[in-house]
């Protein structure tokens, strides 16, 4: 029998255990990236066996040096996020953030506990994701063919947002109804809401982790924003994702919206025996306008009529002129009627574009208060005076006139298109 020499064999023990020992720690690396690499001892070994493990410890320093831990998720180095989830129901909301090399964040909460968490997908897992938002039929999709309904009987949103070079494509779905249609595609998105909460991570502390799954940015100093001057109201930046009428949604979304100029949006929505009625307008420099007449009730499909037309440069003037009244310039009021319960109500919400920036207004009027004596209190917004002349001539310059409705048009609310 061939006799191997002691040092060949002590060599091959050694290297034998290195090789045991670095599996180890990449298997537990991948479940808990807090783990540290493995550390090396040679004082307590004898001579002969001194050399052979310092080679072991360098070939597993190698390996943990090749397969060196990702960049933090606040790093704003890091690779860019590929995709944004978030589903927002009655007693849960959860959302998810996924970055382009596969580690993910996870922020879950409910009534009384909140949890934030991160891992990393494996190179299988993240192809299979990415050839999730890769659908040709997801890639095609846009916000103004998926109807969102006026009436809801339960909440189940759910936020989509996809980084597309050089842009981010955003979409939302109001609840199921929404959603139906493009079950096919977006069932997937939603069941890897669910695949991030039980994929092995490392638990953060709120107050550690906690940032709404936006991805992180680089921090910057700007000028202190100059104060108003008197008579001027407030405004919010068009495309600074503040704006929540514009945006339809009260929900922020990290989006690549593009900037859009327009005049005015116009939008009234009405509720009266158990149907909800709304009509919108949203007008451009260029006398082109749009115009929404849209109603739903309670287990009732949305009935939509879209229109459009151009106004003329007098119409445009008259227009111009109301919109710069001083008393409706200045104002800043935002009456949203929240949190009231009612049986009739009207909401008006004005948006105007003035120099980059918008003003936003809103009024709310309602009748039927539960529980005071016969049903019958109210109450009237005392500022809608304000707008009284604009309502007056939208119904007398748009709203009046006799258009042919447009063919397969979708619900957009009238939020201004590029």
């Amino acid at each position: 029998m061939h006799q191997y020499p002691m040092e060949l064999e002590e060599t091959s023990l050694v290297l034998t255990v290195g090789v045991i020992w670095a599996a180890w720690y990449w298997e537990r690396r991948k479940q808990d990236r807090t783990v540290k690499p493995p550390e090396c001892s040679l004082r307590m070994l004898p001579g002969n066996l001194r050399t052979h493990c310092a080679a072991v410890c360098l070939l597993v320093g190698v390996s943990s040096f090749a397969q060196a831990p990702r960049l933090a998720f606040s790093d704003p180095a890091a690779p860019p996020f590929i995709v944004r989830l978030q589903r927002i129901q009655s007693d849960k909301n959860v959302c998810a953030l996924v970055r382009g090399d596969g580690l993910f964040h996870v922020e879950s909460e409910t009534t009384n506990h909140f949890e934030v968490s991160e891992g990393t997908l494996d190179d299988a897992e993240l192809a299979n994701l990415k050839a999730a938002l890769s659908n040709s039929e997801l890639t095609a999709l846009s916000q103004k063919k998926i109807t969102s309904p006026l009436v809801m009987t339960e909440k189940d949103e759910f936020l989509l947002s996809i980084l597309r070079s050089p842009f981010t494509q955003d979409l939302i779905f109001r609840d199921r109804e929404s959603r139906k249609p493009f079950d096919s595609f977006i069932s997937p998105l939603l069941h890897w809401i669910d695949t991030l909460q039980h994929y092995p991570h490392t638990s953060l502390s709120e107050f550690q982790g906690r940032h709404n799954c936006f991805p992180p940015k680089k921090l910057e100093f700007s000028r202190r924003r100059e104060v108003q001057p008197s008579g001027e109201a407030p405004s919010v930046p068009i495309g600074s994702g503040k704006n929540d009428s514009l945006s339809h949604d009260s929900a922020a979304v990290p989006t690549g919206i593009q900037k859009t100029v327009f005049i005015i949006r116009w939008d009234v929505n009405r509720i009266a025996q158990g149907t909800v009625h709304d009509t919108c307008i949203v007008v451009y420099p260029s006398g082109l306008y749009h115009m929404e007449k849209s109603s739903q009730g309670f287990n009732e499909k949305l009935k939509l009529r879209a229109f459009e037309d151009t106004l003329r440069n007098a119409d445009l003037e008259q227009l111009e002129s109301l919109l710069n009244e001083p008393k409706l310039k200045s104002s800043t009021h935002r009456n949203l009627a929240e949190g009231k319960v009612f049986r009739e109500g009207e909401m008006t919400t004005l948006d105007v574009s003035r120099e980059g920036r918008v003003q936003q207004l809103n009024f709310a009027s309602y009748f039927g208060v539960p529980g005071w004596v016969s049903n019958v209190s109210s109450g009237t917004d005392p500022e809608e005076r304000i707008v009284s002349p604009l309502r007056k001539w939208l119904e007398a310059h748009v709203k009046a006139k006799k258009e042919v409705p447009l063919q397969n048009a979708g619900p957009t609310h009238c939020v201004p298109q590029p």
